[in-house]
Order: C-alpha cells, then structure tokens, then sequence
C-alpha cells in the first residue's frame, strides 16, 4: 500500500491524501462548494460494469452509471443524480478515466461532489498511474452514420465522422485575458496536453466561495495565478468537453468522430452524449474492425 499526501493539491487548506492498494485508489480532498472533506474509492470492475458512482455515507449507497440519463443539473457542472442522490463535478473524473482508458470503474463517493483538487484531472492520472493501472489505447472503432448538431443560441456542438477521435472548442470571454481562441486535441497527443488544465472562474464568484487561494480566478485583467499553458482556458473547455461525452456510456476516444464545440458547455454536451448513446443503443453505429 502506498499513501501520497498532496498529490497535485490546490494552494490552500489541507493536503489532499491518496492511498494506493493494488486494484483500488482513495482520494481525500475538499469539495468545491460543500467545502466537506470528501473521501473517494475507485475500484477496477469487471468488463462491461461501466463507470458507476456509490453515493452515500454509511448505510446503503445509491448506485448511479456515469450515463447522460442520470443527469440532473448542467448550469456549472455536471450532476448526477438517483433516488435523492446527488453527485456534482464529475466531468474531471470521467475526462481523467477516459483519457486513461479506464472504461469500468466502481467509484464509492461519501459526499455530494467529487474533490476537486487543484481544479485539473491530473491528480486522477497520477493515482492511476502509482496503482499500476496500465494506460491503454485503442483505436477508435465507433462509427457515425452522419453529422449530430446540438444547437442553442450562439452555441454550438456538432459531432462529424472521422477516422479518428479529436476535440475542438473555441472559446470567446470578453476578457482582456482570454478573449477569441480556439484549441484541439486527438488521441496522438499528450494526454496532459489537456488533463493539467485546470477550471476557472470570476475571482468575486471565489470569494464568495472562500476559495480563491485554491483555484485559478479572473482578474480584471489577467488571473490570480500563473497559468500552465498560454491558453489554458480553452484547453480545460476541451477536458470538460471529453469528460461530458463519457456520459454516452463509452469511452469518447472510441467514436470515429471530430467533436467541434463553439461556445459550448455542460448541457449541450449532455444533449451530444445522450444522443449518442440512443444511436449505439438503436444499433445505428458502426464498429469497425480493430
């Protein structure tokens, strides 16, 4: 068994703790907003098990798929929810498990929300990676038949058939900082190209929240901290994005597709992910032979 204290924290409160113990990983940090410290088991599970979250403290925990039709709540992050059981943040988990090839995962939850640590998904590969789990990657293999638009208002979200998995967002703040920008990824790039971006948001927003030690905050003018990458925003939109879309039940980097997002975010995605997972459970996409 092997403990990490601090692993990839935020600036402030205490240190995140991390067990590692062969086939399953613990993590104990602060909520974003219930600011409870949480605690997180997550176990491999057999094939086909899907990603589904234990909600509950004590007693009978209730058992809710990583699925588009268990979400309950789109407006910051996503929710999941089940008979009275609620689950916020779990698009950086779902980015992180994706992103890893981690496809059936039981994951035991005594909070209402995933930590959040350092606002990224790179503390869950680094938990990954210290158990052993061996990062896989396999060619993408589902099909679209044509074009899927999601559509409202200004925003946009269009699925295209491809020969390969690839994420594109372009994000427009009026912001000094941020402003027009556009970024992409695929499935031959550095996963931490995406998984070390990490969320952001207004530094009074923060405030009110008592943690803008903890997280990357606007300015007027800049951010509170040092950014990882020129253009992390968009970059974290593209993590966001590809954890959303594990909410058609499959890894995203197994469709055959190019995700092209326009100012898009959490309930388009959702609206992508349910409607793929009606396609693949109609029998409506292909699979190609691997």
């Amino acid at each position: 068994m092997t403990v990490i204290s601090g692993c990839n924290q935020g600036q402030g409160g205490d240190a995140p703790q991390a067990t590692v113990n062969g086939s399953a990983v613990s993590y104990r940090g602060r909520g974003l907003t219930s600011r409870q410290d949480i605690s997180v088991q997550v176990r491999l599970a057999e094939p086909g098990h899907g990603i589904v979250f234990a909600i509950g403290k004590g007693g009978a925990p209730v058992h809710v798929p990583a699925r588009a039709e268990f979400v309950v709540h789109t407006l910051r992050n996503v929710v999941l929810g089940r008979e009275g059981a609620r689950l916020c943040i779990v698009e950086h988990f779902l980015a992180a498990a994706s992103l890893w090839g981690l496809s059936d995962l039981l994951v035991a939850v005594d909070g209402p929300e995933m930590p959040l640590g350092d606002g990224s998904a790179a503390f869950w590969l680094e938990l990954f990676e210290a158990a052993g789990w061996e990062k896989t990657s396999r060619p993408a293999r589902i099909e679209l038949s044509e074009p899927i638009t999601c559509r409202k208002g200004d925003k946009l979200l269009i699925a295209l058939p491809d020969d390969h998995f690839s994420v594109s967002y372009h994000i427009d703040w009026d912001h000094p900082a941020i402003g027009k920008r556009w970024q992409s990824w695929d499935a031959s790039m550095d996963s931490q190209a995406v998984a070390n971006a990490r969320t952001f948001g207004s530094l009074n927003e923060h405030k009110l929240l008592g943690i803008e030690n903890e997280v990357v905050s606007l300015t007027a003018d800049g951010f509170s901290q040092p950014l990882r990458f020129p253009d992390e925003p968009v970059r974290h939109k593209l993590l966001d994005l590809i954890g959303d879309l594990a909410l058609s039940g499959v890894n995203p980097l197994a469709f055959k597709a190019r995700f092209v997002s326009i100012k898009a975010g959490h309930e388009l995605d959702v609206e992508m992910a349910s409607r793929l997972a009606s396609l693949i459970s109609a029998g409506q996409c292909g699979q190609s032979s691997i």
